[in-house]
């Protein structure tokens, strides 16, 4: 039978995107920039092959992210600050939904960022724009 699985906010972890201790982890925030190592998460939900996925992330005002992209799916909502992805400026409540293997970046705008992200499954891989360029190439184009 499954559970109801809590997790409050007294009791969640917040660590820095420079520190981390599971293997598929360290491997993606080896990736990471400096400017990007300046956030901070706490994982709400870890997820499973089966289960949903949801951590929280902080990033200070000017943080941020290169080009990457995700091996899953995402929705990002946006707690407080904003989010500028692109042309797009993304306030508390608003979201965005990425497809599996699409190249973004973004920007914490003048307050800082804090976000929700969703994803369908344990995932927290952290593929370089590099890395996804190269996998395109290797992968026959269908006809």
């Amino acid at each position: 039978m499954a559970a109801i699985r809590f997790a409050h906010s007294g009791d969640l972890v917040w660590k820095s995107a420079a520190e981390e201790s599971d293997a598929d982890s360290r491997e993606a925030l080896a990736k990471l920039t400096d400017r990007e190592r300046t956030s901070s998460y706490a994982m709400h939900h870890p997820g499973t092959e089966r289960d949903l996925q949801m951590f929280e992330v902080e990033f200070p005002a000017g943080g941020g992210t290169e080009v990457h992209a995700h091996a899953e799916p995402e929705i990002i909502y946006v707690v407080a600050g904003e989010m500028r992805l692109g042309a797009h400026r993304l306030g508390a409540g608003s979201s965005v939904f990425i497809p599996a293997r699409t190249l973004y970046s973004f920007v914490a705008g003048d307050e800082g960022l804090r976000f929700l992200n969703f994803r369908a499954q344990r995932d927290m891989t952290y593929i370089t724009k590099d890395e996804l360029m190269q996998e395109r190439r290797a992968t026959p184009k269908a006809v």
